[in-house]
């Protein structure tokens, strides 16, 4: 009988220590997941040591959240592209592959569905209440460049943002300038207030000039910026004169990648963009007022004029929404250690076969620089 008590104490013994031992490797593996896991299919991806190829997508843990990411190269070695889309809510991973072909043959390219955007969306929406902040989404992507670096290896990273994305960006390389080898912005977002109310002021010229008397009532009605609620109508006159005066991206750029089926997450990814145009604008629903939010928060003319790496903005000369005017007044106060200032002829705001043309040039020029250091 005492052997046996033994025996059952050795037994519960060694099950506690087996018990001890799993939850040591279910935490630890947390741990992981909570620092960058990047949970293609469930499994870690290899870290680039050699010249690879890599095509994969999946979710990373940033700021406490599973954020859809995609990589992509015929070579992990090269130097990679972040880009930090639009909106916000406008992500342009389901069209990257159209827009973007080929650049994969000399660079490392990353798309990033941000907070409350596309895939990652569809995996967390927000709570009641949750508000979007910059400061928040600066270091979601702060620590998806940390993800980027383990995975990879140190690579220069250039930094590429899109109008909403380029405000973020000029955040994010503020806060970490040594961890970009350079930053580019197009259609360059400067301040909330100021670029909507040159948006404005630059359609009512037009609209007058072209005697167009319903933009005019249109316009008259709705008065200059700020404005109480938030309304599509300015947006609406600005896309029907940039269509006057740029040329279209090519058709093809906006069909889908079929791995995003948008037909038929078409609901989720407007009620995305509804949700983070209203915390944009930080429209509150019970007072029925624009009091506080991300684009009130945008005054990088007053907050952000030393940035310490080079930095290159591309600027549609049709761009109605990021006007001309504040993308230059706003260069010119920049101090850095190089800039430069490139106007795209029959571009608006949105990308089209010139404006990415002109990025791509670009790209290769600070690629050679790169190469050749």
């Amino acid at each position: 009988m005492h052997t046996t008590s033994q025996q059952a104490r050795s037994w519960m013994l060694a099950l506690s220590i087996l018990l001890c031992w799993l939850f040591a490797l279910l935490v630890h593996a947390t741990n992981q997941a909570q620092a960058g896991e990047l949970l293609f299919g469930g499994t870690r991806t290899a870290q680039c040591k050699t010249p690879a190829t890599m095509d994969q997508q999946g979710y990373v843990r940033l700021g406490g959240i599973e954020q859809w990411v995609s990589i992509k190269t015929s070579n992990c070695t090269f130097p990679l592209i972040l880009f930090l889309h639009g909106g916000p809510a406008n992500p342009i991973s389901p069209f990257a592959d159209a827009i973007y072909a080929g650049w994969e043959q000399q660079f490392t390219l990353v798309q990033w569905d941000q907070r409350a955007s596309g895939k990652t969306w569809l995996r967390n929406q927000p709570a009641a209440g949750e508000r979007l902040t910059l400061e928040q989404m600066t270091q979601d992507g702060l620590e998806l460049v940390q993800y980027l670096q383990q995975i990879l290896g140190n690579r220069p990273l250039i930094l590429m943002g899109s109008s909403w994305g380029s405000a973020l960006g000029v955040n994010m390389v503020q806060q970490q300038p040594k961890w970009f080898a350079a930053y580019v912005g197009s259609s360059q977002l400067v301040s909330g207030l100021q670029n909507q109310l040159a948006s404005y002021q630059a359609v009512l010229t037009l609209a007058t000039a072209a005697q167009d008397q319903t933009a005019l009532a249109q316009l008259s009605k709705l008065g200059p910026p700020p404005y109480a609620k938030p309304n599509g109508i300015l947006r609406r006159l600005t896309s029907q004169y940039e269509a006057k005066m740029a040329t279209p991206a090519p058709a093809h750029w906006w069909q889908a990648a079929p791995a995003f089926a948008l037909e038929k997450q078409a609901p989720a990814y407007e009620a995305a963009e509804e949700y983070s145009f209203l915390q944009f604008m930080g429209f509150d629903a019970d007072t029925g007022q624009t009091t506080s939010g991300m684009f009130h928060d945008i005054e990088l003319q007053r907050d952000a004029t030393v940035l310490q790496l080079p930095v290159y903005f591309i600027q549609g000369e049709a761009d109605l929404v990021t006007v001309p005017a504040m993308t230059r007044a706003y260069f010119n106060a920049i101090q850095a250690p190089y800039k430069e200032l490139i106007m795209v002829a029959r571009a608006g705001h949105g990308p089209n076969a010139q404006s990415i043309a002109a990025e791509w040039q670009l790209l290769q020029r600070i690629r050679a620089q790169l190469v050749s250091q």
